[in-house]
C-alpha cells in the first residue's frame, strides 16, 4: 500500500471545508506510524501536488512539521523518506494519538505510563514545598469538575478537567524540564477517550486520592504526595489496561 492509495481519502477530506494542510499532516503521519508507509518509502511531492491538487507551498509545509516530528527525512538526490520508528518523536502528541489507533496500542499505554509515573510523582514532591492557595484552589477546582463529568458521565469534560489537574501539578514543580513535557501528558490523558475507558466506580475511587493529594501538598508533606501520585497513577493505567483487554 502506498500514496496511490490516497485519492478517495484524500478527496472525501478536502471536501469536508477543514484546512488541508492539517489534514495532509493527519493523514499522512496517521498512515506512516500504522505502517501504511514502511521506513524508506519514498513521498513524491510531486505526486501529491498531481493527485490532491495542492500547491507546492502546501505540500512543503506538510513535509516540514513531518519532519519535526522524526517521521520523514529529505536528502538530495535521494528526495524524501520515511524514517526508521527509532527516529519519530514519541514525545510529539499526534505521534502518541496515531500510536494509539493502531496495533503498537498496548506498548504506547505502557510506555506512556512508565513516562508519568517517571516524572509526576516528583513533581508532586516539588509542589509539595512550593504549594500555594492559588495552587490548592485551582487543583480543587479540577477535581469539582471530575466530579461533575463523572455523576453526568461525561468522559470529555471529565478528561479536560483532569489534564488541568495534572499540568497545573506539573508547572508547580518549578522544574522546567517537567513542563516541556505537557504535550506528553495531555495526550496520556486524553487516551481514556482514545481507549474509550467508561467512568465507573473505580473512576470515583481514583478522584479521592486526587483529594488526599491535594491534602498532602496543603500540609506540605511532600513524600505523601509522591506516594499518593505514585499509587493514583498506578490506579488509571489498570482503568485503561482493563478496559483494553475486555475489547
Amino acid at each position: 500500500m502506498g500514496i496511490e492509495d490516497f485519492p478517495a481519502t484524500m478527496s472525501r477530506l478536502a471536501n469536508d471545508g477543514g484546512r488541508l494542510f492539517d489534514q495532509l499532516v493527519e493523514e499522512l503521519g496517521r498512515s506512516i506510524v500504522l505502517g501504511v508507509f514502511p521506513p524508506g518509502e519514498p513521498l513524491s511531492a510531486d505526486r501529491i501536488i498531481a493527485e490532491f491538487g495542492v500547491s507546492r507551498s502546501v505540500v512543503r509545509e506538510v513535509f516540514r512539521a513531518l519532519e519535526t516530528k522524526g517521521l520523514i527525512v529529505a536528502r538530495p538526490r535521494v528526495g524524501t523518506r520515511v524514517t526508521p520508528q527509532e527516529n519519530w518523536n514519541f514525545l510529539d502528541p499526534q505521534v502518541l494519538n496515531w500510536r494509539l489507533l493502531g496495533p503498537e496500542r498496548q506498548k504506547q499505554i505502557t510506555e506512556l505510563f512508565q513516562t508519568r509515573s517517571a516524572i509526576e510523582p516528583m513533581a508532586a514532591k516539588l509542589a509539595a514545598t512550593s504549594e500555594t492557595d492559588a495552587l490548592i484552589a485551582t487543583l480543587e477546582r479540577a477535581v469539582s469538575m471530575m466530579r461533575a463529568a463523572l455523576e453526568s458521565r461525561d468522559v470529555h469534560a471529565f478528561t479536560e478537567a483532569d489534564i488541568i489537574f495534572h499540568t497545573v501539578l506539573l508547572r508547580a514543580s518549578g522544574n522546567m524540564m517537567f513542563v516541556r513535557l505537557e504535550g506528553a501528558l495531555r495526550a496520556a490523558l486524553r487516551a481514556r477517550e482514545s481507549v474509550f475507558v467508561p467512568l465507573t466506580d473505580r473512576t470515583r475511587r481514583g478522584l479521592a486520592l486526587h483529594d488526599e493529594l491535594i491534602e498532602s501538598l496543603r500540609s506540605g508533606d511532600a513524600s505523601g504526595a509522591e506516594s499518593t501520585m505514585r499509587t493514583l497513577l498506578a490506579g488509571a493505567h489498570e482503568e485503561v489496561n482493563d478496559t483494553v483487554r475486555a475489547e
